[in-house]
């Protein structure tokens, strides 16, 4: 598992994260289960640990993410392969069409994180309306005088 998971992450140029790499392996719009990524996130601290890839600290970017506080719980976790030898070694084992395939789903799925929560609140605002069908308006108006 951490050698499928070190192979992916020499796609990614810069930082990537854990729902990057989630994204083309155990996504959730694909039925995966929490417990996926919790053995994901075990498989990168144990590559972190064994020192083939590095924590570095998020871009710097203005966000809300972005906190003065020094309270980092709940922040997403950046990770990125700084040896120049393991990505060339890992790279090769790793075919164009997946490489294409694992930036994809990233982008994708960062894309949907960032606007899907906003359409879904507007989707269960639009439910929570209550629809009278027309042919119970017609023969509630019959009813009234």
């Amino acid at each position: 598992a951490a050698q499928q998971r070190l192979k992916m992450s020499t796609c990614f140029e810069g930082s990537f994260t854990l729902p990057d790499l989630a994204a083309s392996s155990c996504s959730q719009w694909g039925g995966a289960t929490h417990f996926d990524l919790l053995r994901l996130f075990r498989a990168t601290r144990m590559l972190v640990s064994r020192g083939f890839i590095d924590k570095v600290p998020p871009p710097s970017r203005d966000s809300p993410r972005t906190s003065e506080s020094g309270n980092n719980f709940g922040d997403t976790q950046y990770f990125a392969m700084q040896s120049a030898l393991i990505r060339t070694v890992g790279a090769s084992m790793v075919l164009e069409a997946q490489k294409k395939s694992v930036k994809r789903n990233a982008l994708i799925d960062r894309v949907l994180k960032q606007d899907l929560p906003d359409r879904m609140t507007e989707l269960a605002a639009k439910k929570s309306v209550q629809h009278i069908p027309w042919y119970y308006e017609r023969a509630l108006r019959r009813m009234l005088p």
